[in-house]
């Protein structure tokens, strides 16, 4: 696949986007196991968004070498069961829909036409499904361990993020995804 056409994978998709939401804040959830993957998918579609002039957020799972703008990582889950704590990820997501992003060290306004790109795992879970505009599903055919791959079975099975996902995407090749089509009809 050559650059441009990766390019326009991602442009396709911002496109995808904004034709349902052309105004407002937007969240936009990556979910899939490989962590790697599921940051560099982001981060490839924050710059297409940035590319077509909105402005936008990220927050992750992942861990970071520095934050952007604010720090708006939340703790790691590993695990998919029902005590996880995710009341970080759902400050962030309320302070951003008040347009107000403030950490410790910096507080930032959020302009009213802003797109809020989170990846990490597990994101489109029943109980947080509900939050997200837009919802992706990333799969590979990354290893993980036997406890990790135990996790993804149980959410793969009880909580259909397959069936949930407004676009799946196999990153089993990260620099090359390639948009997965389930239509039921």
């Amino acid at each position: 696949m050559t650059t441009s056409e990766n390019v326009a994978i991602f442009d396709d998709l911002v496109s995808e986007i904004t034709q349902h939401y052309y105004r407002g804040r937007i969240l936009i959830a990556i979910d899939g196991a490989d962590e790697q993957a599921s940051r560099g998918f982001a981060d490839s579609l924050a710059d297409a968004m940035t590319t077509k002039s909105w402005r936008v957020l990220r927050s992750t799972s992942t861990p970071r070498g520095a934050a952007r703008d604010v720090d708006l990582s939340f703790p790691r889950h590993d695990r998919y069961g029902g005590n996880e704590d995710y009341s970080r990820l759902r400050d962030i997501v309320s302070r951003f829909r008040e347009g107000r992003l403030a950490t410790e060290a910096l507080e930032s306004d959020v302009p009213a036409d802003a797109m809020l790109i989170v990846d990490g795992r597990f994101l489109l879970r029943p109980e947080l499904r509900g939050i997200w505009h837009f919802r992706v599903w990333l799969e590979s055919d990354m290893r993980l361990s036997d406890e990790s791959l135990e996790a993804q079975l149980r959410y793969t099975r009880d909580g259909a993020p397959r069936a949930a996902a407004d676009a799946i995407f196999d990153v089993t090749n990260a620099q090359v995804p390639v948009r997965v089509w389930a239509d039921s009809c």
